[in-house]
């Protein structure tokens, strides 16, 4: 198929040609985001096709026409505006025959630049060689574009400054060396970068990554490491059920606590271990990562579970998700972490969960893998507690830690009521709390505590509560309870854990009152 595309500001007008008397479909998945998100909704057809259902069209003509509306920040998305625009083709463009050619020619004036992984053939004019490739390579032009180096064969594409580029340098290289299998590693990759108002993390390519975050988002060494992981993990090496991709509905798995969790952890060890972060950083951020799994949710859903009603559940989180879930991202970290120490301590620190990965990846890259297939490489290593760790809930991870280090949950047993507040608004209470007990509700506005208006609320003490709700103003009294340990402090004591992330302490710093 082949798309002649016109950006306007807040729309893209496409001119396609295809097979006449054969209907295209418009994606309703974008993979690597695990919820449907629609995007035909998006689209006008103007002539050349009449509808079938809601994102397939019957073309009654090989030349059809249709504007689409691009006002996405989202990268996973489309956004078009006067000097800027930015294509996911998997949000935009349709297909017939997944395995033929796909090629995108751009209307834009000469001053206008383009960075995509897809195959330049003509001034502005790219193709695929199929739709999996052309749908999973993202194209970004404006004309500020700039293309950052970082090492030889990773760039950074954006209209914005990028800092601590000698930093992840390092870490990239770091991870080539330590995943790095194939000569198609030496093979270029394009992050691309963009500031925004929203933080929208970043989402995976085959040969590069797109990544949306706040202005007042410094730190981007672990997302953009996260999205670099990807290449093999996820992009190169899929769990089975991801080996052949529907664009139509929900692509389920058991595994994305390996996909994306284990990722995670494989991206924060190389910073580490490059040593773009101290001991103090690296501590904290596990601290962090604990203290969202002391909630209720990890009682109430396994590891397997969470990813497999990620469609419903994580990326459609509320605010009462941490009652009812856990994030197969925290869990799946933590579920590396422990791994990596067993392999780390059952081979005298010889081998690591870089080695376990590759050994999986040489087995398991053109079929991709199954549970067992992990577990079985993993027991190779000396892991031999996959199990109750990805199936049962409320599995023991603080059981298994505390082999390694220290753990300590410093407010056990203060007094606490158990919400989350942004400014005066409740985000957040905890099943069973002293305020749960009351009645308090998340989106509740608290207007005035002990018959202060916007005083704070002080640990330990009881509360007598002005709230609205609804546009109703209501009064709640809550007494302070226990608190069962959210604040998670972990202490190095030797062993394999300090030599791997030194000596020193860290306290997580996400508060519940």
């Amino acid at each position: 198929m082949f798309f002649i595309v016109e950006p306007k500001n807040k729309y893209i007008y496409v001119k396609g040609r295809g097979v006449a008397g054969k209907q295209i479909v418009f994606p309703t998945w974008i993979p690597g985001s695990y919820f449907i998100r629609e995007q035909e909704k998006n689209v006008v057809m103007l002539r050349g096709a009449s509808l079938v259902s809601k994102n397939k069209y019957f073309l009654t003509d090989d030349e059809f026409e249709y504007v689409y509306s691009a006002i996405s920040k989202d990268q996973r998305e489309t956004i078009s505006t006067v000097d800027y625009i930015f294509i996911n083709p998997v949000s935009v463009f349709p297909y017939q025959d997944l395995n033929e050619e796909y090629c995108i020619s751009l209307k834009l004036p000469n001053n206008w630049v383009v960075h995509t992984t897809l195959k330049e053939i003509g001034k502005f004019t790219y193709c695929a060689r199929n739709y999996d490739e052309f749908a999973d390579s993202p194209i970004q032009s404006s004309p500020k574009l700039n293309l950052i180096k970082v090492t030889e064969f990773h760039s950074i594409s954006t209209i914005n400054n990028v800092n601590e580029l000698e930093k992840l340098s390092k870490v990239l290289n770091f991870l080539d060396s330590s995943l790095s299998i194939e000569n198609e590693d030496k093979q270029s990759y394009i992050f691309f970068f963009r500031r925004s108002d929203v933080n929208f993390g970043g989402i995976e390519h085959e040969n590069s990554s797109a990544i949306v975050v706040p202005w007042n988002r410094e730190d981007l060494l672990w997302l953009f490491a996260h999205e670099y992981v990807h290449k093999w993990n996820v992009k190169r090496l899929k769990p089975r059920e991801l080996m052949r991709i529907d664009y139509e509905r929900e692509n389920y798995t058991e595994l994305l606590w390996f996909a994306e969790g284990v990722t995670d952890y494989l991206a924060f060890l190389s910073l580490v271990l490059s040593k773009v972060i101290d001991t103090q950083q690296g501590l904290k951020s596990i601290s962090n990562i604990l203290s969202n799994l002391t909630y209720p949710g990890i009682k109430r859903m396994s590891l397997a579970e969470s990813s497999k009603l990620t469609w419903i559940k994580l990326y459609k989180r509320d605010d009462n998700f941490l009652n009812i879930g856990v994030s197969y991202y925290d869990l799946g970290f933590v579920v590396g972490l422990l791994m990596d120490l067993k392999i780390r301590e059952n081979s005298d620190n010889h081998y690591d969960i870089y080695s376990m990965f590759k050994a999986l990846y040489l087995r398991f890259k053109e079929t991709g893998y199954t549970y067992s297939d992990i577990r079985n490489v993993a027991e190779e290593y000396g892991v031999d507690f996959l199990d109750e760790l990805v199936y049962k809930r409320d599995p023991p991870i603080f059981k298994h830690l505390s082999k390694y280090v220290e753990v300590e949950f410093v407010d056990r047993g203060k007094p606490y009521v158990g919400i989350r507040l942004e400014a005066n608004k409740i985000t957040f209470v905890e099943d069973g709390s002293p305020a749960d007990n009351a009645g308090l509700f998340p989106g509740d506005e608290i207007i005035a505590v002990n018959g202060v208006k916007g005083a704070n609320i002080q640990e330990g003490q009881s509360l007598d509560l002005l709230i609205v709700r609804d546009g109703v103003v209501k009064h709640f009294e809550v007494l302070p309870g226990s608190n069962p340990g959210h604040t998670v402090k972990i202490k190095t004591n030797g062993g394999i854990f300090e030599k791997v992330f030194g000596k020193g302490e860290g306290v997580s710093d996400k508060k519940l009152i």
